[in-house]
């Protein structure tokens, strides 16, 4: 699981040498020896992990998985899931995204209808504005990501203590 921090919500897939029954009890099991660092909710197949409410901030991440039997090999899992903000977090961002980039498009478009027309327009510096805009969300994003980055390495941490996994080398 070597996800790096340089997606917005990095995606991983790996397969484990376990069925995925004796998966499911290993994240139970170390769920509850982990209360303190690390809080989650098993619902059949998925498993959404948190960090405590006392330790969790804005930018704090979400782990979200499932875990399938693999079609090729019965007695091993394939673990499927992504990494990132929790929800509210990015709906917040994606509507900021598609608000501004929707507004920023229709107004920088009717300002170059105008332009054309040979009349001047303010409208046409909606466009510049909306990307700085946008630019400004991402660095933002970005911004949340390095803080969340410690918690995101214990999430990590938690699925390879469950799963007896070692930490790769160059990962981070």
């Amino acid at each position: 699981m070597d996800t790096s921090i340089t997606h917005i919500r990095p995606r991983f897939e790996f397969t484990v040498p376990f069925p995925p029954g004796e998966v499911m009890e290993r994240i139970a099991g170390l769920k509850e020896k982990a209360r303190g660092q690390v809080v989650g909710t098993i619902i059949d197949d998925h498993i959404i992990l948190d960090i405590p409410a006392s330790d969790r901030h804005y930018w704090s991440p979400q782990l979200n998985f499932r875990v399938e039997a693999d079609e090729l090999n019965p007695e091993h899992s394939v673990v499927r899931g992504l990494i990132g903000p929790r929800p509210t977090v990015w709906t917040m961002f994606m509507f900021i995204y598609f608000s501004v980039g929707t507004l920023g498009f229709f107004v920088a478009s009717f300002g170059f209808i105008k332009w054309r027309m040979g009349e001047f327009s303010y409208f046409t510096l909606a466009l510049p504005l909306a990307i700085i805009f946008m630019l400004t969300a991402y660095q933002t994003g970005k911004y949340g990501e390095r803080l969340g980055a410690d918690q995101i390495e214990v999430l990590k941490q938690f699925v390879r203590d469950a799963l007896n996994m070692e930490k790769p080398q160059n990962a981070n």
